[in-house]
């Protein structure tokens, strides 16, 4: 049966692909590559200390680019700010790219419990979008050209849902002599997308599971590859290669479309680690110099943690009264540490150097 974008997708085959050219011989140099760029970003994942604190820009600038693929445009300096506000003062974008970021260290704090399984990928879709009750769609769905409104992909009927996920599930978590995890990641990522488990949130929710799936195969520690920023800017391209697995069963060139993505990401991210690791040693050192009466560990991780802080963050953060971190702010200031700035009637001080290493635009 051809494909037709009007009717449902039922003959979406099983995993894995009867494809031989998914082999890993057949991408040799590129797989290499990446493999090399991804041990060596995990090894610097290593170096930083409490690294989940640290990592936090990074994980922010994944949310933003995953969200932006779905047309939720906001900016660094937007998120980092609404983070500090009450939810009801927070603009609906920032909402959205805070709640993705949620839904990404949920599911890596809860992938050696449950795996990668429905209850981790329901539980990631109910951080996502709160309103979904994390459950699997219960009516048709189809992805819908929004200039011409020409339907462009119709997912599989909703009775197939629990059988093809329960089939990805399978594929996910059984190892593989012949296909790499890399190359396995790409395969069932594309798999996912085709089935199009929920009403909406697909294309977030399936970013998420690229990530947690190198962690889950022990190819990074950390969830912070930057691959929707790889997608992102080649949006027309990525749309069009998982178009042509389904009309044309062509896996080859997506494959290598996403192998080159985690080689580039891994290693923009790994330059940004080596970057923070430099500014965050150099800034602990100066404060510790120059305000030994107010240096601590915990202040400089704050201030990396929150590239944009508040006196009343940063008390809570250190267990202070505000008045007291508003001096320490204020003197941080002064050294041009930090920059200050007032959004209404928020009093917020900027950690200028460390947005700059992530926010290309700044």
């Amino acid at each position: 049966m051809s494909f037709n974008p009007i009717y449902p997708y039922d003959q979406l085959e099983i995993l894995p692909p009867k494809d031989k050219t998914i082999e890993n011989k057949n991408f040799f140099d590129i797989l290499l590559k990446a493999r090399v760029e991804l041990a060596e970003l995990k090894g610097y994942c290593g170096q930083i200390p409490n690294p989940l604190l640290l990592i936090s820009p990074e994980i922010l600038r994944e949310s933003i680019a995953s969200s932006d693929i779905e047309n939720i445009n906001t900016t660094l300096i937007n998120v980092l700010q609404g983070q500090l506000f009450p939810e009801e003062e927070r603009r609906a974008p920032d909402k959205e790219v805070l709640r993705y970021k949620e839904a990404l260290l949920w599911g890596f704090e809860n992938i050696k419990k449950f795996g990668l399984s429905t209850r981790t990928i329901l539980g990631i879709q109910k951080k996502l979008i709160p309103d979904s009750f994390g459950q699997y769609r219960k009516s048709q769905n189809q992805i819908i050209n929004s200039r011409t409104k020409e339907a462009l992909y119709t997912p599989p009927s909703v009775e197939n849902i629990p059988r093809l996920i329960n089939n990805w599930e399978n594929y996910v978590n059984t190892k593989s002599q012949e296909i790499d995890p890399l190359i396995c990641a790409a395969i069932s990522h594309y798999q996912f997308e085709s089935i199009h488990p929920f009403g909406d949130g697909n294309g977030r929710t399936g970013r998420i599971l690229i990530v947690l799936q190198l962690v889950n195969n022990d190819i990074l520690s950390l969830p912070i590859l930057y691959i929707s920023g790889y997608i992102n800017d080649n949006r027309s391209e990525y749309y069009r290669l998982l178009r042509d697995i389904t009309i044309k069963d062509n896996w080859r060139e997506y494959i290598e479309f996403m192998l080159n993505g985690f080689y580039l990401q891994a290693k923009e991210t790994k330059e940004n680690l080596q970057k923070l690791i430099a500014l965050f040693n150099e800034t602990k050192s100066f404060i510790k110099t120059k305000h030994p009466k107010i240096y601590s560990n915990d202040l400089v991780e704050a201030l990396f943690s929150y590239p944009i802080i508040s006196p009343t963050k940063l008390a809570t953060l250190m267990d202070m009264h505000y008045t007291t971190t508003s001096k320490y702010l204020i003197e941080l200031a002064n050294s041009q540490i930090l920059k200050e700035s007032k959004i209404g009637r928020h009093h917020l001080y900027i950690n200028d150097k460390l947005i700059k290493i992530f926010d290309k635009n700044h």
